[in-house]
């Protein structure tokens, strides 16, 4: 049986859900062989620079509600299973949902404007076809999952847990040039929040906390989501910088002179930043939430989300385990072989 896996996440910028995408699809790339028939269809004209070695890539017609109208139905003509890895409904139901956190649903960030109110019912909206069409629904985490199981009991033996990685850090080489175009930021002297500008990232526990420890200096890097975010960082302390969307390249310079990452979230589905801290040796100070004690145990610092009176200095003084463990268990290979694994078992019962 053929599996058709919708591309379109592949053309965005890579963080977040197209990460996740490119990295698990280059794993399946690799992993497959002649028992599985594995096509990536993205919309015609569109520039796109990755070769497979054993997926084929198949362009098709752009119109508008490409995913439903000619990728599944592409797959549908086909008798394929249908895979989206980004957080998005389906209607075919022989078909393979991923859907990374159900944060709209479960948690607010305090307003409620008509914006809001619209992405909201969007995303339940597409959160329910995921839910009562798709065969399987695949997420990041044991905290999303358990999430979306308190939720919908219709989901109760249609879950798989795939996480994210980290081996991409390995290939990225670090552009320096980062530092000439900043010259107020010195190696080793900050400390980092890497996160699109969002009020569930919780940047305000920067801004706080550099206003009590004047002698710190730090570093956001993120961009802002118009379409969902009109939220700018507000940040009025001469110790802290923003300096915007930074490429692969130059975040991991970013990252590699950084004291630390700081993570204060109050709200995450995994957290890939932390685990590319930890696998570039750098030590990362995360929020104290359920799913950040799930991924990385103790091999990191914790910080209160609702308290910004914590001594980045002093935390750093008390001991972590080695992140060996998570790094083994947290990686692109793993959730790659968990995915192939869906597929296998996916194609055997169509093929019954």
């Amino acid at each position: 049986m053929k599996i058709v896996i919708n591309g379109r996440t592949l053309l965005l910028p890579l963080n977040g859900i197209p990460r996740y995408a490119s990295e698990v699809v280059k794993v399946l790339d690799n992993l497959a062989n002649a028992q599985l028939d594995i096509e990536v269809v993205l919309p015609a004209g569109e520039s796109f620079d990755w070769v497979y070695k054993n997926i084929k890539l198949v362009e098709l017609p752009q119109c508008a509600a490409w995913d439903y109208r000619q990728a599944e139905r592409y797959a549908k003509r086909q008798g394929a299973l249908y895979v989206n890895i980004a957080s998005k409904g389906v209607l075919y139901r022989n078909s393979v949902a991923t859907f990374f956190d159900i944060r709209p649903l479960s948690y607010g960030d305090g307003k409620s404007t008509i914006k809001t109110a619209r992405t909201k019912f969007k995303f339940s909206l597409s959160y329910w076809l995921a839910v009562h069409r798709a065969k399987r629904l695949v997420t990041i985490s044991a905290f999303s999952e358990s999430e979306m199981l308190a939720r919908s009991k219709a989901l109760a033996g249609k879950t798989l847990i795939a996480g994210c990685g980290w081996e991409h850090m390995q290939y990225i080489q670090p552009d320096d040039q980062v530092f000439l175009q900043h010259p107020a930021i010195q190696k080793q002297s900050y400390y980092l929040c890497i996160g699109s500008i969002a009020p569930h990232k919780n940047l305000a526990w920067i801004n706080e906390n550099a206003k009590l420890y004047p002698q710190n200096q730090y570093l956001i890097v993120g961009d802002t989501d118009k379409r969902l975010w009109s939220d700018t960082v507000e940040c009025d302390s001469n110790n802290v910088h923003y300096v915007g969307y930074q490429n692969d390249a130059r975040m991991k310079a970013l990252l590699l002179g950084a004291k630390a990452l700081v993570f204060p979230s109050f709200y995450e589905g995994f957290g890939i930043p932390p685990l590319e801290a930890l696998a570039c040796g750098i030590p990362a100070i995360v929020s104290d939430i359920p799913v950040m004690r799930e991924i990385f145990g103790l091999t990191v610092h914790y910080l209160d989300p609702t308290k910004a009176n914590l001594d980045l200095e002093h935390a750093l003084k008390e001991p972590v385990d080695a992140p060996d463990t998570v790094l083994k268990e947290h990686s692109w290979s793993e959730a790659g072989k968990k995915w192939l694994a869906l597929l296998r078992e996916e194609q055997g019962d169509n093929n019954k």
